[in-house]
């Protein structure tokens, strides 16, 4: 592996909350799940922190306690990226002091993320990563020379973006007729790593529609599982309904909860339908960003929402319980307002998408803190249409399995047209030879 290209296939669902990726190294078979928030800080000086020892890079990568992409340290010079600034990311971004910490925008007006350097950064960060593990995971130690990489794959824009921008987007990382390179140098240790970095091809889907692409992967179980999470609360809903029939259905609306926008992918005949479909421009971190302009209130300092956030899904210890109570509480006047503007856009989807609607599915990383206020007015607005609500530890995922059958797609049908390229030039040339010999 040492002196070949390596092959990265991935989705990388980049929301306004939280980096959720799965690469998988073709060359290998090994796939990493990665989960980051979607913040970085950059500072044009040596990085705050010290640089590992080489000796520790196996360990540190092989170690799931460290999360290497929660610690990436690393430059880049790339069209893409307008600086060279050093950019630590995820976690550890969080806590460092004195440098310029980068966050997207969720607040009315804000900018497309296919316009925001963040979201290139992002993506390039964690393939950079993803390569380098891979190869010190076989070659238990940092490469002498500069690694290449090639890459598939599937990303997202907000479905109000999606129909204008996607091919922009897409062509922003491939460049003009492929030929765009992404030098990322990775600084966490002693010694720095060169990943020269190409995108093959650059699969841009609807933010939502990838997660329903997902739910119809996982089939029958995931189905059957939201029929008993349903009947749990309500016993009589859908009598007769099985796993199957829900999977069968082709006419669907999702609701889906981020941190910066709320999406709602429609469905038709099982296509995609861009005229039905919107975006609501807030989202779970607009009350974030709110509750933090009111934080003194409740004697809280956090310096980010993504502080707060990752604070509120911690289970707090002993110490930090009436913290924790305060910063509940400090969200929820908030969610109200919210729950009520989902309402009011899920209901005029719905008309849009016509009677014809079978099942609704709700999911994403911010529908879980609102589910119980939510739930029950969506259940109100659907009438007759059975509302499915899929627990937020799984279903925040969605988008990125969803990116990631995209990218395969894409792949394999790619190979499938050059098996069929060869083997037609495999039979011109048997008849150039035929001909030769008569």
């Amino acid at each position: 592996m040492s002196s070949d290209i390596i092959h990265l296939t991935g989705g990388i669902d980049v929301g306004n909350g939280y980096v959720k990726g799965m690469i998988l190294n073709t060359d290998t078979g090994v796939r990493d799940r990665i989960d980051l928030p979607s913040a970085i800080v950059a500072t044009p000086r040596q990085s705050p922190k010290v640089p590992l020892e080489d000796a520790e890079a196996f360990q540190t990568m092989n170690d799931a306690e460290e999360d290497f992409y929660n610690r990436l340290d690393a430059s880049f010079s790339s069209p893409l990226v307008s600086d060279s600034d050093r950019r630590i990311f995820g976690r550890s971004a969080l806590s460092v002091r004195g440098s310029v910490f980068s966050e997207f925008e969720v607040h009315d007006g804000h900018a497309s993320k296919a316009d925001q350097q963040l979201s290139k950064i992002l993506v390039l960060g964690v393939y950079a990563a993803k390569a380098l593990r891979d190869y010190v995971r076989v070659n238990d130690k940092l490469p002498e020379q500069e690694l290449r990489v090639k890459v598939r794959t599937g990303l997202a824009l907000p479905i109000s973006e999606f129909v204008a921008r996607r091919y922009g987007y897409a062509g922003e990382f491939i460049g003009a007729k492929g030929s765009a390179v992404h030098l990322v140098t990775i600084k966490n240790f002693n010694t720095p790593v060169s990943v020269r970095i190409e995108f093959e091809d650059v699969q841009v889907v609807a933010e939502g529609a990838s997660a329903q692409y997902a739910i119809s992967e996982k089939g029958e179980p995931l189905a059957n599982a939201l029929l008993t999470d349903l009947r749990s609360r309500e016993p009589e809903m859908l009598p007769g309904v099985t796993g199957a029939d829900l999977v069968a259905a082709q006419n669907t609306v999702g609701i889906d909860v981020g941190e910066g926008t709320v999406n709602f992918p429609v469905f038709t005949n099982a296509r995609f339908n861009a005229e039905a479909a919107s975006t609501l421009d807030m989202g779970y971190g607009t009350i974030l960003e709110n509750a933090l302009d009111r934080q003194d209130e409740a004697d809280l300092r956090f310096t980010s929402r993504k502080q707060l956030a990752d604070f509120l899904q911690t289970t707090p210890s002993v110490l930090q319980r009436n913290r924790h109570q305060r910063a509940v509480q400090l969200v929820e006047p908030d969610i109200k307002h919210l729950v009520d503007q989902i309402r009011r856009a899920f209901s005029e989807t719905l008309s849009q998408s016509g009677e014809s609607t079978e099942v609704v599915y709700v999911y994403g990383g911010g529908s879980g803190p609102i589910k119980e206020e939510l739930y029950p007015e969506l259940i109100k607005a659907a009438g007759d249409v059975p509302v499915l609500y899929l627990d937020a530890r799984y279903s925040r995922h969605l988008n990125r399995e969803g990116l990631f059958l995209a990218a395969r797609a894409a792949e394999e049908a790619a190979a499938a047209a050059q098996v069929a390229a060869d083997g037609d030039s495999s039979r011109r040339g048997n008849r150039k030879t035929t001909k030769a010999s008569a």
